[in-house]
């Protein structure tokens, strides 16, 4: 098994093997997740078809959730390959293949001052933890803007640090090639996901200058200028989003879904206190033993902090994160997902400044971990599956490579004292292999949209011909196109089957129809929804009375 000092002479193409398997192998295996997936899928969908390239829509109403960006790379992707799950997903794999490089690029030029081996160690290190994280993988498999923005500020935040570091002692007489590109990067994670992507690398940079009492030197950060390049790459398109929707859909943006999501948990979305140490912890499994280490091992008193400014300046940017999305009233996992980065630069500077015995108690640690969590993960997953679909809790098996590699690493670490890097990378790209090409594909028969979809399509009917009544999916719509109404009352579910069109309801939404009307009902499909946890049924009306040979008509109450 090659070690980390053999990949070393090959770090680009082992890097590139990581991602073709955790985030390109089976991409298009599975349906589409609800909800977030196909909403975007939808409107990049809708948009295309109506040859519409600035205003997001969704159903036919404005989509006020995300701007433009991730809309912008599936419309020539599906152009060219189709509406499938393959299309939608693939700029969230791009966009994290390109982070993997980002941050082996990053850590390499931070630690320009090393030793070039522990330099081309530290970086390689960085973005493979990175990439073989299971959160990574995940995201990178999702049709979502999460992945632009975490590239965004991937780029722009160590940009911003190696400005500080290479000009605090001779500043620039112009600006720097790296603080351009910082800026350019902040306005495409504007376009990405709002005004989020210049806030927190403000509130970063604040909080590293005040805790290194070092404001002297902010205009190294030329913050003037670069703002005015971040606007020149953003404002353009939501001026002009604004113009067209004469305000509305940057109300709804803003307001909506910017100012109240921080104000008030929308859609539900509470947390509880500590979720995000949990989500990062548990995002960076198999991994999350070693963060522990080089959290606890690494420098915390101020004085020593400010002598090693790249640790100081990644824990900055994770305890901003973790604060200011911890005071937000909503609270997803997937908030935090740009600290993550930072996290693998944390650990890859931690290792190469730790000490023999640190590294070795870091391996334990490490090893321990994945084995407990990978255990975990297994029985609980196997558990939670044979629970929700008797018979198929052994899909969880797909972790067990990293339980047994873990387990080998123990056994032998009395004998031969090796680094535990790359067994733990192959081991994780064969569990997200199976993820993704055994387990997920599994289950997938779960998901009814694309069924339903196909049913009605078969039946005869269109995109204008299929509505809803108590249930909607944006998956549905999406395998289904067109639009998809959903009714408001038993009256408009009348008058939609009288005008010989289709709908999708629940087995209990189906007992408020009348009864006199249950023998002229045709059900074209009965599935046991995935995500309603309850049964689904596409019905239609019979246009004729057999027995009468008369229309069949709708009660009057």
């Amino acid at each position: 098994m090659p070690d980390l000092n053999t990949l070393l002479k090959y770090p680009a193409t082992w890097l590139l093997l990581i991602c073709a398997v955790n985030f390109f192998a089976a991409l298009g295996g599975h349906t589409l997740w609800d909800v977030d997936e196909p909403n975007n899928a939808v409107c990049a969908k809708e948009m295309l078809l109506a040859g519409n390239w600035w205003v997001p829509m969704f159903n036919g109403d404005y989509r006020f959730d995300k701007p433009i960006l991730i809309y912008w790379l599936m419309m020539p992707i599906d152009a060219m390959f189709g509406f499938n799950e393959w299309s939608a997903r693939l700029p969230s794999a791009l966009a994290m293949t390109a982070l993997v490089l980002v941050v082996w690029g990053m850590m390499r030029r931070l630690l320009v001052g090393e030793v070039k081996e522990q330099r081309d160690r530290a970086a390689l290190l960085a973005a493979t933890l990175f990439a073989t994280a299971l959160h990574m993988a995940v995201i990178a498999r999702a049709a979502v803007p999460d992945p632009l923005l975490m590239l965004a500020l991937g780029i722009a935040l160590p940009a911003l640090l190696i400005v500080y570091l290479e000009g605090k002692d001779s500043p620039p007489r112009k600006m720097p090639t790296m603080l351009v590109v910082a800026y350019v990067a902040i306005g495409f994670g504007t376009l990405a996901k709002g005004p989020i992507a210049g806030l927190m690398p403000l509130l970063i940079v604040s909080a590293f200058l005040t805790v290194n009492r070092d404001w002297k030197n902010w205009r190294l950060f030329m913050p003037f200028k670069g703002a005015v390049i971040a606007l020149g790459v953003a404002l353009p398109w939501y001026i002009a989003v604004g113009v067209l929707t004469d305000g509305v859909w940057l109300e709804g943006f803003l307001f909506r879904h910017n100012l109240e999501r921080f104000t008030d948990p929308l859609q539900g979305h509470r947390g509880f206190p500590g979720l995000y140490l949990v989500s990062i912890f548990a995002g960076w499994f198999p991994w999350s033993g070693l963060l522990a280490a080089m959290l606890v091992f690494g420098a915390w008193r101020l004085k020593a902090l400010r002598e090693q400014p790249i640790r100081l300046f990644m824990l900055c940017w994770l305890g901003v994160y973790i604060l200011f999305f911890s005071i937000a009233s909503t609270k997803l996992p997937n908030y935090v997902l740009p600290v993550f980065p930072a996290v693998a630069m944390l650990m890859a500077t931690g290792w190469i400044q730790a000490s023999e015995s640190e590294k070795n108690r870091a391996m334990n640690w490490l090893a321990w971990t994945a084995l407990i969590l990978s255990i975990g993960l297994i029985i609980g997953g196997g558990i939670a599956l044979h629970k929700m679909w008797p018979g198929e809790g052994y899909y969880s098996l797909a972790m067990l490579p990293v339980t047994l590699i873990s387990l080998w690493w123990l056994k032998r670490r009395g004998e031969k004292n090796e680094a535990l890097w790359v067994p733990l990378s192959l081991a994780m790209m064969t569990s997200i292999l199976l993820l993704t090409a055994w387990s997920v594909p599994g289950i997938d028969h779960h998901k009814v949209s694309k069924p339903l979809a196909e049913k009605a399509t078969a039946a005869g009917f269109d995109g204008s011909e299929l509505a809803t009544f108590q249930y909607f999916q944006p998956s549905l719509l999406f395998y289904h196109g067109g639009r998809l109404p959903t009714l408001a009352d038993v009256e408009e579910v009348g008058q939609w089957l009288v005008d010989g069109k289709a709908v999708v309801l629940s087995q209990q939404s189906l007992e408020l129809l009348p009864k006199e009307i249950i023998p002229y009902l045709i059900v074209h499909e009965r599935v046991f929804g995935m995500y309603a946890r309850r049964w689904l049924m596409l019905i239609s009306l019979q246009p004729l009375d057999e027995e009468t040979g008369e229309e069949t008509t709708w009660p009057k109450h």
